[in-house]
């Protein structure tokens, strides 16, 4: 991880935990704003994604995936918009494809590490907690305070995540 990505990370999570504080103080009003910040988060991150697919991914082995990846985060992020008279519906949607989608991303993750002799046993329970996380959400779904709470708790789990991963020195290896 480079510095720059160590300080986006950091940048990211300290964003995450505010959002939580500002959800836990003023429910209502906080989620609204917390759906705002998304979806702003959401459509930069795609436009991004999308100039530097134009730029210089299409000439790139895999680089299409980054127009699919572009185009995803635009239309989440223009959906996050369309539905904030009813946040708590976007909320508990987002949570449970977010969790679920990076469950399964960080499980697959360990299972390669294992074949591979890598470390595997922190990726895999990172993918088992939001597998746990998104079931909660989807359980939860109904009550507006108790969706609020689980979306806080998620934000202050990935928020930790990324700050141990931000923080944790890496290894660099040098070839002679």
């Amino acid at each position: 991880m480079t510095k720059l990505q160590r300080i986006a990370s950091l940048a990211l999570s300290l964003l995450m935990i505010a959002c939580g504080v500002v959800l836990l103080l003023e429910p209502q009003r906080g989620l609204l704003a917390v759906a705002s910040v998304l979806s702003i988060v959401l459509v930069t991150y795609g436009l991004r994604k999308l100039v530097y697919y134009i730029r210089m991914a299409r000439h790139m082995t895999g680089g299409l995936s980054l127009l699919f990846i572009a185009i995803i985060a635009i239309d989440v992020g223009v959906f996050a918009v369309a539905v904030i008279d009813s946040p708590q519906f976007a909320i508990a949607l987002y949570l449970v494809g977010y969790n679920v989608l990076t469950g399964f991303l960080a499980i697959a993750r360990g299972i390669e590490s294992k074949l591979f002799g890598s470390p595997w046993v922190l990726s895999v329970m990172h993918g088992v907690a939001n597998l746990a996380l998104a079931a909660l959400c989807a359980s939860c779904a109904n009550s507006d305070e108790t969706i609020i709470w689980v979306f806080c708790l998620c934000l202050f789990y990935n928020a930790v995540v990324r700050l141990v991963t931000a923080l944790r020195p890496t290894e660099i290896i040098y070839i002679q």
